[in-house]
């Protein structure tokens, strides 16, 4: 049996409450076939969740080495850019095995946490397991991962984000930057930010009128000075656009703004 919840968030709240449950991601799997329904429904009232749906593994005559030690290698910290590697075989006959795993290892690292999670699958007593696919990741900032995503750019990548003082301008400079060559560097790319880094904007006109370097080039404050009248006509949203052509990019921001980058062409 497994309870299907809204969220990981919720499964995690509800499995603090319980014994004997295994999470993996917003399902929670009873270590035994049936489950106390009192003990489900006073956890689940005292967290305040949705009652959980109930599903059925699609094989069940699987055997299980649970408890599965996850806890011996599972990444927990809410900050670092990890990824959920579930291993195939199981997956494909039903179960959901797999584990969250610290991107920021160097990609052997990685790999000797994939292959330890693939040694615990359920399915081993049937057959080897050997292939595994990302199912889910966490704190990429913006970044999307492919199932099979090569160790090395993701270890890259990973450790790039976590050490830059602001990880979503940093993410937003490298997915601007990646799509202008044909074979990214990430560590390169990271060592260029702060070349190309203008800091992050209401808007392009906002970083236009306000940006000490756009004054120094074109000096507006002594122009609005000298001619009061005129400056009150320019079309300031125009102006950005043009510089936005050609010399500066930005990328929209969250939750609001742009961050602007003096143009790259790799």
């Amino acid at each position: 049996m497994q309870l299907i919840f809204n969220s990981e968030a919720e499964a995690l709240a509800v499995a603090e409450q319980l014994y004997n449950v295994q999470q993996v991601g917003k399902i929670l799997i009873p270590a035994e076939k049936t489950i106390d329904y009192q003990a489900l429904e006073l956890a689940v009232n005292l967290v305040g969740v949705t009652f959980p749906t109930l599903g059925f593994p699609i094989v069940s005559s699987l055997k299980s080495r649970l408890p599965f030690p996850r806890h011996e290698r599972e990444c927990t910290d809410e900050n670092t850019p990890k990824i959920y590697v579930a291993c195939l075989s199981a997956y494909n006959n039903g179960h959901l095995h797999g584990i969250w795993i610290d991107a920021t290892q160097e990609p052997e690292d990685i790999e000797d946490d994939i292959k330890w999670m693939l040694s615990w699958s359920p399915t081993t007593d049937y057959e080897a397991c050997e292939e595994w696919a990302i199912h889910d990741y966490e704190n990429f900032h913006g970044f999307s991962l492919r199932e099979y995503e090569n160790l090395q750019y993701l270890s890259k990548l990973a450790q790039v984000l976590y050490f830059a003082d602001d990880a979503d301008a940093m993410a937003a400079w490298l997915n601007y930057a990646k799509d202008v060559i044909n074979d990214p560097d990430i560590e390169k790319l990271a060592e260029e930010f702060g070349s190309y880094y203008c800091g992050h904007w209401d808007s392009e006109t906002d970083f236009v009128l306000k940006s000490d370097e756009i004054e120094e080039i074109f000096n507006w404050k002594e122009f609005e000075e000298k001619f009061k009248f005129w400056s009150f006509h320019i079309n300031w949203d125009s102006v950005a656009h043009e510089l936005f052509i050609q010399g500066y990019d930005s990328v929209r921001a969250k939750p609001y703004g742009v961050y602007v980058f003096r143009e790259y062409y790799g």
